[in-house]
């Protein structure tokens, strides 16, 4: 249910459900220039800030949501005439091919850039990206079809609905369109029911099914991303989502509506790529969607449909729900940090007590699951989020701490 895999281009690239993580140890940027996709509006600052030590969640957004991030920048942006940076849209070259794209952020000696097609490029700086005239502008979605098309081959076919490109062998029907689709919608429904802030995005979201499993991790070792025994991934960098056809459709189903709700919620703005989301909240949220109710939004309201099973298996398994006490101390080190998600005796139950803490929010604190979510989306851009600051943002937006937080959880969960 990730996508965890290093790459190594100067910098050390963590692809995850947030995004792109960059670690570094390095010397001071010297500038970062960032880019409004919708208008070219350009700001630089200096990040004075910053330590020369740092390990930041940096995901880029795919959509309309980078607006908020220039309105969010403008206080720590220098000075106007300070605000001088290349012309946002550049040329650049990637395993021979000549593309464009636009320069998101700039350091010292690596650039970052969306693509039109809206993959994510970290770059050694160097005078092979050169700055071109005219404006940004996405791919249509006709010609992002042809060339998924030519990338694929003869033996797929590529078909268009309202939001995605789906990529499947020829002869699947609209079985895995139409899921996609539907998805995406009762998501979007779903969060604006609980005024969760939605936006448009910019790109045509894709989704590539393969025959069989075979095919598909013969294209994640393509792809360098290491991911044994799973059904499906959101892979952040090329933001698609790639799956197969090959085994127990309910099985697979159920891990594409998780992996499809990472994808929506990255290009909706439920979520921010450039800042620093604690994972209990995007994973939480993925583990919401997993049930087949959360993925049509004429039932995703029917309480008793849209419980996940698993995760309250697990909650049942590794908790005494009549004592909320080891249940706080897992919420508190959830909250405080990711580690749970990076360790395989923990990373099961992580994801079970994420869902548990959301979906409560969202069904008995909506107010509460709307501020969180809004919250974390709208927090400066690459930014550290201390431990302390997320505890104290958890209380203020929840009215309680881990322990009480536990209580209410564990009596809900009696209910089911």
């Amino acid at each position: 249910m990730s996508d965890r895999f290093v790459a190594t281009v100067n910098i050390v690239i963590k692809r995850s459900h947030e995004g792109v993580q960059l670690s570094r140890n390095r010397s001071p940027v010297r500038e970062r220039a960032f880019i409004d996709p919708d208008s070219n509006v350009a700001l630089s600052w200096t990040p004075d800030f910053v330590s020369k030590s740092w390990n930041r969640h940096m995901p880029f957004p795919l959509t309309r949501a980078f607006a908020f991030i220039i309105a969010a920048l403008a206080s720590l942006a220098s000075p106007p005439a300070a605000a001088q940076v290349p012309p946002a849209l550049v040329e650049f070259t990637v395993a021979g091919k000549v593309q464009q794209g636009l320069r998101l952020v700039e350091f010292a000696h690596e650039t970052v850039i969306i693509g039109r097609d809206g993959w994510l490029h970290s770059l050694q700086s160097s005078p092979d990206i050169r700055p071109v005239a005219g404006e940004y502008e996405p791919l249509p979605a006709a010609q992002m079809r042809n060339q998924l098309r030519s990338e694929f081959g003869r033996d797929f076919e590529v078909i268009a609905t309202q939001h995605f490109l789906v990529v499947q062998p020829f002869g699947r029907g609209d079985r895995w369109p139409n899921m996609f689709e539907q998805s995406h919608r009762a998501f979007l429904s779903y969060m604006r029911r609980h005024n969760v802030q939605v936006r448009e995005g910019r790109f045509p979201m894709v989704a590539v099914v393969f025959p069989d499993e075979t095919a598909m991790n013969r294209e994640l070792r393509q792809l360098k991303i290491d991911m044994s025994r799973v059904s499906g991934v959101y892979a952040n960098s090329s933001n698609r989502i790639i799956t197969h056809d090959g085994g127990r459709h309910d099985t697979i189903a159920s891990t594409l509506r998780h992996e499809a709700a990472h994808q929506s919620a990255f290009n909706s703005g439920v979520h921010s790529r450039i800042n620093d989301t604690p994972k209990w909240i995007t994973e939480g949220v993925g583990q919401m969607f997993e049930p087949a109710a959360m993925g049509d939004a004429r039932t995703s309201g029917k309480h008793r449909d849209t419980v996940n099973h698993e995760s309250l298996a697990r909650l049942r398994k590794e908790f005494d729900l009549g004592n909320p006490v080891a249940l706080a101390s897992t919420i508190t080190s959830l909250v405080g940090d990711d580690t749970m998600f990076k360790d395989s005796k923990k990373i099961e139950t992580a994801y079970a007590v994420s869902w548990a803490m959301m979906y409560y929010l969202a069904n008995r604190q909506s107010d509460a699951f709307a501020t969180v979510l809004n919250d974390t989306s709208n927090r400066p851009p690459f930014i550290n989020y201390p431990r302390a600051e997320k505890l104290k943002d958890f209380q203020a937006a929840t009215g309680c701490d881990a322990y009480e937080m536990s209580k209410r959880i564990t009596r809900y969960l009696e209910t089911m």
